[in-house]
């Protein structure tokens, strides 16, 4: 059923036709904090790309490279809904609601997870083609232990 319904959405984004300015691509960078405690924060790095519908509302798909704690690693694949608030002014707050899936890599094991995850964040237009966003976003990772993982981002974006 899950995977019915991000196939369904998926299906969705590709078949939106791309207007001038409503697509866009985008590199985020950031600290992921684990809920494992002694965990040190590690360096999360991803990729995302998107279609606005309108100023307040757009669908986006992304990977993230979540680092390393000691010998285990995450990462996840997520499809998103972002709501903005304003949306038509060049500062907005937008809210994502996500379904991700995740992988975490043990040296004796791997783990996986698929889930609905979500976010908060901030975004400045600076131009028309031309976006940052400072976002904090809560990944689930692993399916025997639950494992929480707590991003703090910052991504550069360009509308096409």
């Amino acid at each position: 059923m899950n995977k019915t319904a991000l196939a369904a959405l998926l299906a969705a984004f590709v078949a939106t036709p791309a207007v001038a300015a409503d697509m866009y691509a985008g590199i985020k960078l950031g600290k992921a904090r684990y809920s494992i405690s002694g965990a040190r924060p590690s360096t999360a790095i991803g990729v995302f790309g998107g279609y606005m519908f309108n100023p307040n509302l757009a669908v986006e798909a992304g990977y993230i490279d979540l680092g390393s704690v000691g010998t285990s690693s995450a990462t996840a694949a997520d499809v998103s809904a972002l709501f903005f608030y304003p949306g038509d002014v060049p500062f907005s707050l937008y809210a994502k609601l996500s379904y991700a899936n995740s992988t975490w890599k043990d040296t004796n094991q791997v783990q996986y997870n698929s889930s609905f995850t979500y976010g908060l964040g901030c975004q400045y237009d600076a131009s028309q083609s031309l976006s940052f966003r400072f976002s904090w976003d809560r990944y689930l990772i692993g399916s025997q232990v639950a494992i929480n993982a707590d991003v703090l981002g910052f991504a550069g974006m360009v509308r096409f």
